[in-house]
C-alpha cells in the first residue's frame, strides 16, 4: 500500500477524533500547523475528511491529492495550498474554499452548496451537476460543466473549450474569454436586473460581474441524449459438467467439509490494524432488495453489519449514512464517473474514513473489463473484484470463463488476497459453483431471488454431496481437471475438455 494511502488513513482517524471536539467547542480543526502555529504543510494526502458534518470546520495547510472533501453535509472545508482531482465532488450544503489550483472534475455532481477555487482549475469543473454554487477565479480547463443538470457555475477568467457540453440545466457564466459552447448548449445576454440579481445573491463586494459576462444554458433546440447499449448475455453453463479426477476416491460420509471463502483480513503495511474479514460459508452471495436476517446479502441501501453495500453514482450522494452499517462495501466502477487509480485510491480512504473501520472494499464492472478489473485489485488496497457476465459485451457465458481465468493469470492478481467473483444472471446451481471455482473464480453473485435462504441451504447440501463425490475435502481443491464440455461447441468456447475426447480441442492447445 502507498505511503500516501497509509499517512491518509491514519490522518482521517484522527480528523474524526478532533471533529467531534471541534463541533462541541465551536472551533475549527487545523491540519498542517504545529501547537505553536509553525507551518507543517501537508503533502499528497488523500480522502481527507468526507461527508463533513454541519458545523464540522476544517482548515488544512498543504499540497492535496485526490477526492478531499467528497461528500460534505453542510460543513466548512478551506484548504491553503493546492488539491486533485474531484475535490468537493457530491457535495451537498457543504462549503469549501480553496487557495491555489485544483485539479479535474471540482464539485463533480453537486447537490447543494458552494465551493471556490482562488487559482483556475482543470477540465470538467462543474461535471454533473446539479445544483449549488461554483466559483473559479481564474482559468478552467475545457469541458467545464459537462453534462451538469443545475446549478451555476461563475468564472472569473478565461476557460478552455466545449463549455457546458450537453449540458440539461443550469446556467455558466464567464467573465473572460469563451469560445463556442459545447454541444448543446448556447449562449445568451443576461438583462440588468439579472445581472444585479446575481450580484445581489453573491452577497460579496469584491465580487461582481459586469454587462459584458457570457451566460451559456443548454440549447434546447439540439438533442444531446445519449442511449446506453442494452446489456445481455448468452446461454448458461448447463453445458458444463463434473467428473471426478481418474483414480479419485469418493470421501467417507460424514467427513469433514470445508465450503468457506473469506473475504479481507489482509494486513497494512505501517498500520497497526488489517482490514476486517467476512467469512461466507458458501462461496456464494446474494443480491437482494433489502437485508436478510442472518444471510449476509448484497443491497443498495440499509445494510446490516453482515451485508455488502453497493456505491454508484445514483447513491453514493446519501451513502455515507449507510456505510457506516455495512459489513463491507461493492463500489460498482460501471456507473461512475471515470476513476484515475490516484482518484480511485482517494475514494478507497474516503469510504474508509465514512465506515470508520477498515471494511473490505470490492469493486464491480462488466466483463468486457475484466483485465482493468484485475489490474486495480492488485494495484490498489481492495479485497476482491466482481465481473459482471450481463454487460455490454453480450458473450456466451462459457466463453467467459477462458477470459476470465487468463486475466487472473495475466495481471498475476494474489487471489487469496484479491479474490475474483463472477455476477450470473441466472438462477444459480452447486454446479455453477464448482464450474466458477474450476475456472479460478472464488463465487459467484446470484442475482435477486425468491426464497433465498431456502436455496441457499439446497445449493450448501449439494456442494457438499459434490465435495463428497469428486473426493475433496475442500472448495480450494477444485480445478479445471474436474470440469467437461458436453458439446463441441462449448468445449469450443470455453477451451474446457471435450467429454470423450477428455482433452481441449485442437484450437487451445497453443493457448
Amino acid at each position: 500500500m502507498r505511503e500516501e494511502v497509509v499517512r491518509s488513513l491514519k490522518l482521517n482517524k484522527d480528523l474524526t477524533k478532533m471533529l467531534k471536539q471541534g463541533i462541541e467547542l465551536n472551533k475549527p480543526i487545523k491540519i498542517g500547523w504545529s501547537r505553536e502555529g509553525e507551518p507543517i504543510p501537508k503533502k499528497g494526502e488523500i480522502g481527507l475528511a468526507p461527508a463533513l458534518p454541519d458545523k464540522g470546520r476544517v482548515r488544512i495547510l498543504g499540497e492535496l491529492g485526490h477526492m478531499n472533501g467528497i461528500l460534505c453535509q453542510g460543513g466548512s472545508f478551506s484548504l491553503e495550498g493546492s488539491s486533485g482531482d474531484f475535490h468537493g465532488a457530491w457535495n451537498n450544503g457543504g462549503s469549501h474554499v480553496v487557495e491555489r489550483k485544483v485539479g479535474d472534475h471540482l464539485g463533480h455532481g453537486m447537490e447543494n452548496g458552494k465551493i471556490v477555487a482562488r487559482d483556475g482549475c482543470g477540465k470538467f469543473a462543474g461535471s454533473s451537476l446539479k445544483g449549488g454554487l461554483l466559483i473559479i477565479r481564474g482559468d478552467a480547463g475545457s469541458q467545464l460543466g459537462a453534462g451538469m443538470s443545475g446549478g451555476t457555475i461563475l468564472v472569473v477568467g478565461d476557460v478552455g473549450d466545449s463549455v457546458g457540453s450537453r449540458m440539461t440545466g443550469g446556467r455558466i457564466l464567464v467573465s473572460g474569454r469563451c469560445p463556442k459552447p459545447g454541444e448543446g448548449a448556447k449562449m445568451i445576454t443576461l438583462s440588468k436586473n439579472e445581472i444585479n440579481e446575481f450580484n445581489n445573491s453573491l452577497n460579496d463586494d469584491l465580487l461582481k460581474i459586469s454587462d459584458d459576462v457570457v451566460c451559456v444554458v443548454v440549447d434546447e433546440s439540439i438533442e444531446t441524449k445519449s442511449e446506453q447499449t442494452k446489456k445481455s448475455s448468452l446461454g448458461d453453463w448447463s453445458e458444463l459438467t463434473i467428473v471426478p479426477e481418474a483414480g479419485k476416491n469418493r470421501l467417507v460420509k460424514g467427513q469433514a467439509l470445508d465450503t468457506i471463502v473469506v473475504i479481507g483480513g489482509d494486513e497494512i503495511t505501517n498500520l497497526e490494524e488489517n482490514i476486517e474479514s467476512i467469512g461466507l460459508d458458501l462461496p456464494l452471495i446474494f443480491q437482494s432488495e433489502k437485508s436478510i436476517k442472518d444471510l449476509g446479502t448484497i443491497v443498495h441501501s440499509k445494510p446490516s453489519g453482515s451485508d455488502f453495500l453497493v456505491i454508484d453514482e445514483n447513491n453514493i450522494q446519501t451513502s455515507h449514512k449507510d456505510i457506516k452499517n455495512a459489513g463491507g462495501i461493492i463500489l460498482d466502477l460501471s456507473s461512475m464517473p471515470a476513476l484515475t487509480p490516484p482518484s480511485l485510491d482517494g475514494l478507497l480512504v474516503a469510504i474508509r474514513a465514512m465506515s470508520s473501520r477498515l471494511i473490505p472494499i470490492l469493486i464491480k464492472d462488466g466483463l468486457s473489463r475484466v483485465n482493468n478489473l484485475h489490474t486495480l485489485g492488485k494495484n490498489h488496497p481492495i479485497q476482491g473484484v466482481i465481473v459482471d457476465l450481463h454487460d455490454m459485451s453480450g458473450l456466451h457465458a462459457a466463453s467467459c470463463l477462458p477470459k476470465i481465468g487468463r486475466s487472473i493469470i495475466e495481471s498475476k492478481i494474489d487471489s487469496s488476497v484479491c479474490p475474483t467473483f463472477i455476477s450470473v444472471p441466472w438462477e444459480i446451481s452447486s454446479n455453477d459453483i464448482v464450474v466458477a471455482r474450476g475456472c479460478g473464480a472464488a463465487g459467484l453473485i446470484s442475482k435477486e431471488i425468491k426464497e433465498p435462504k431456502k436455496i441457499h441451504k439446497e445449493v450448501h447440501n449439494e456442494l457438499r454431496g459434490w465435495l463428497e463425490e469428486l473426493g475433496l475435502d475442500s472448495v480450494e481443491k477444485i480445478a479445471r481437471k474436474h470440469l467437461r464440455a458436453n458439446s463441441y461447441e462449448v468445449a469450443a468456447l470455453s477451451g474446457i475438455r471435450l467429454t470423450g475426447y477428455e482433452r481441449a480441442l485442437p484450437m487451445w492447445f497453443s493457448q
